[in-house]
């Protein structure tokens, strides 16, 4: 696109966000063109409950690195569309268990053609790419936990402004508590 070539690398964020929208419309597609009533959002918690017997609301969010609130509306959604049951012989009520309904497991059967369709395309893609994206991620994912991208642009900040090192502890250590 035009606009990232004038605005450059600064909007990494912006660019990747209409990257990610273009595949969630495209998944969106996909699951219409299978027959299967699925939003592309529900994707990782249906996975990680495929995957398992039942798994809390908490276990969810930590496992596929999305807020509990955030868990707990897929969750709302994927109940009234019949594919879950929440507190499922839980002895502690104040653990919200959730599992996958009949109609769950019967669409995970369902979902298995699909899934191995969109891997070959995506192994496809990979290969007539210059670049694995997939390995590129996994790569800044990790340089980005070592060393966040706020980190490293607030050390961009003192070297161009020339301050002192305990002038830009202090920046740091103030725009990571925000």
């Amino acid at each position: 696109m035009e606009l990232f070539e004038k605005t450059g690398k600064s909007a990494l964020g912006s660019r990747l966000r209409l990257f990610t929208a273009m595949i969630t419309d495209d998944a969106a597609r996909i699951y219409a063109s299978y027959g299967l009533d699925f939003t592309p959002k529900w994707y990782p918690v249906f996975f990680v409950l495929a995957d398992d017997r039942e798994k809390t609301i908490t276990e969810i969010a930590v496992e596929i690195g999305h807020s509990q609130p955030s868990v707990s509306k897929i969750i709302r959604e994927m109940t009234e569309a019949g594919l879950v049951k929440e507190n499922q012989q839980s002895d502690d009520k104040r653990r919200n268990v959730v599992r996958l309904t009949k109609k769950g497991k019967l669409f995970s059967e369902k979902l298995r053609p699909q899934q191995a369709d969109v891997e070959a395309a995506i192994e496809g893609l990979i290969s007539e790419a210059q670049h694995n994206l997939w390995e590129a991620l996994a790569e800044w994912e990790l340089l980005l936990t070592r060393r966040s991208l706020l980190t490293r642009v607030l050390e961009q900040r003192k070297l161009r402004e020339g301050k002192t090192e305990n002038e830009s502890v202090k920046t740091i250590k103030k725009a990571q508590k925000k």
